[in-house]
């Protein structure tokens, strides 16, 4: 008997025939599933199996198709830009990867972290953070991210504009409903960036830190940055959208505004280019492991430590201006509840929620509480 069994397709797109069982005499169990999902499993085989080759008649068993179609496959990601080679009686391994995001390839690396975070990759939209508010809007179920090579209109604190050139950059936001009292929000944005300074310090070999309260900074360049938004009601925390800006391969130094004076990329960090879709699995996972630590286990005396790790301003000479007023001292690290602290000649210590510090050119404005709010 022959028979078509269609699952629920949740997005449009093309479908792979896919074999249930062994065909006999008497007919077929067949199958569709989505080709995204059979790009996953296709990029997913090759990287548990590298170096090596991987035969067809194996890749067509993990997809339940023939050797004709695993080589569509295939060809169909050379056209991708994936790099595949096919060696006689050995089969295929994938020698090179794409230099922009690719979903299934992402997904791929994503199930070897054993994540199952979920995402929508845009090649260019106008603000990852935009696009996250609209897709809470619209019920989509958390925790989720937007990610994007390019934004048209990205935006950091207080409306200004990012700058967001396309050159294998990455852009993250990550939208979440926490339930949580906003008291408890102040310094949500500080330690999500220390998860990711520690995670890139840790799997990347570089000096990723992070400058009050906003900037991840490398070589005391600015490397990225972060901007946290949610929707307040009186006594919880309903939408929470963290977002997440790096200059992964863009050649900073080049760029034709004051920013190539204060601006690094990870790439130029490291003197290679940085693969961006292991990345961009790295910081999905890490995104969603550093909001689950946040509710679920946060520590305050592990907040504190992981502070005076990443500090890159920490004993440096800085200047606060606030409101016109401009106060210079020593930066003495931060309180609790995310204020920087700051020791002047005086020998009297300040305490900032709010202002702008001033250090080697880079320059980031914060708002009190850390958190934008906007109303319910």
């Amino acid at each position: 008997m022959l028979y078509l069994d269609r699952p629920h397709k949740e997005e449009s797109g093309d479908w792979a025939l896919h074999t249930r069982g062994t065909p006999d005499k008497l007919g077929y169990s067949l199958s569709y599933v989505p080709i995204k999902d059979a790009d996953t499993i296709v990029l997913e085989s090759f990287l548990d199996s590298a170096p090596e080759y991987l035969s067809g008649a194996r890749l067509g068993e993990q997809l339940g198709v023939s050797r004709v179609a695993v080589h569509a496959r295939l060809e169909n990601l050379r056209d991708l830009g994936f790099t595949i080679d096919a060696v006689k009686h050995k089969g295929y391994r994938m020698a090179g990867e794409p230099p922009e995001m690719h979903a299934p390839l992402i997904r791929a690396y994503l199930r070897r972290r054993q994540s199952d975070a979920k995402f929508i990759l845009f090649p260019e939209i106008d603000s990852t953070n935009s696009e996250a508010e609209r897709q809470l809007a619209a019920g989509r179920q958390t925790p989720f991210a937007v990610i994007a090579s390019r934004q048209t209109h990205g935006r950091g604190r207080l409306g200004r504009t990012w700058h967001s050139p396309e050159e294998g950059n990455c852009y993250i936001s990550f939208a979440f409903r926490p339930r949580l009292p906003p008291a408890k929000m102040q310094v949500f944005t500080l330690w999500m960036g220390l998860h990711i300074c520690n995670r890139v310090n840790a799997s990347y070999n570089l000096p990723f830190m992070i400058k009050w309260p906003n900037d991840l900074v490398l070589d005391r360049r600015k490397a990225g940055g972060m901007l946290t938004e949610a929707r307040i009601d009186a006594d919880f925390t309903r939408d929470l959208i963290f977002g997440l800006g790096l200059n992964v391969n863009s050649a900073c130094r080049n760029w034709q505004t004051d920013l190539a004076e204060t601006a690094i990329s990870l790439a130029e960090g490291a003197r290679n280019p940085i693969p961006v879709n292991p990345l961009a699995a790295d910081l999905l996972a890490w995104g969603c492991e550093g909001y689950a630590e946040f509710c679920e286990d946060f520590s305050e005396s592990r907040f504190l430590n992981l502070w005076a790790q990443f500090d890159a301003i920490r004993g440096m000479p800085v200047t606060v201006r606030r409101d016109q007023h401009l106060t210079s001292g020593v930066a003495e690290g931060i309180e609790p509840d995310g204020s920087l602290r700051l020791r002047e000649a005086n020998g009297n210590t300040a305490l900032f929620r709010s202002g702008e510090v001033s250090l080697g050119g880079i320059e980031m404005l914060r708002e009190p509480g850390e958190v934008a709010h906007s109303g319910s």
